[in-house]
């Protein structure tokens, strides 16, 4: 929904009245509209309905829409984590070509960030990626140098560990 102030802390207030846990968060703000993906334990006994209707009253005070799902709980973990970052002239195309080129070699994208910086605007796309088992950082790299002529843009591929990703992202939207 649009950002305003109390967005989190009303859904989180009402998690905390059903005694549930928050594992994992990921929350962003995209020109004026707040988005957040939550990852929660709740006791036993409390459905998913019950999480829903406990989130709806705050959602929709605050203009939300939200959705109440499982997840699988499986994380595949098997493969190199690394940085994948590009900078360049701003123009369609940037975001598909690579994420394409990421897709025909298995590699999963775990988080992507991108936006436009400067005058004129240079086209920051930051991406955290997981490798299929067996392949290596330079295989990568290697594959999007052709998207990256391609595009016009400049592509780097960087092995990380995760206090690296942490601040790669810190980093790369700052």
């Amino acid at each position: 929904g649009s950002d305003r102030p109390g967005i989190v802390a009303g859904l989180t207030d009402a998690l905390l009245e059903l005694g549930a846990n928050l594992e994992d968060c990921r929350a962003a703000l995209l020109r004026g509209s707040f988005a957040m993906v939550m990852a929660i334990e709740v006791p036993e006994g409390v459905s998913e309905q019950r999480v829903h209707e406990a989130l709806a009253a705050p959602a929709n005070a605050l203009g939300l829409r939200i959705w109440v799902g499982e997840t699988s709980g499986a994380v595949d973990d098997a493969g190199e984590h690394c940085v994948v970052s590009v900078y360049g002239a701003d123009h369609p195309g940037i975001v598909s070509a690579v994420a394409r080129a990421m897709a025909d070699r298995a590699v999963n994208i775990i988080d992507l960030s991108s936006r436009t910086v400067g005058d004129p605007p240079v086209y920051v796309l930051g991406i955290e990626a997981q490798l299929p088992p067996g392949m290596a950082v330079a295989a990568l790299e290697a594959a999007l140098a052709p998207v990256a002529a391609a595009q016009q843009v400049n592509v780097s591929v960087a092995a990380a560990a995760d206090e690296d990703l942490r601040a790669h992202a810190r980093l790369r939207l700052a």
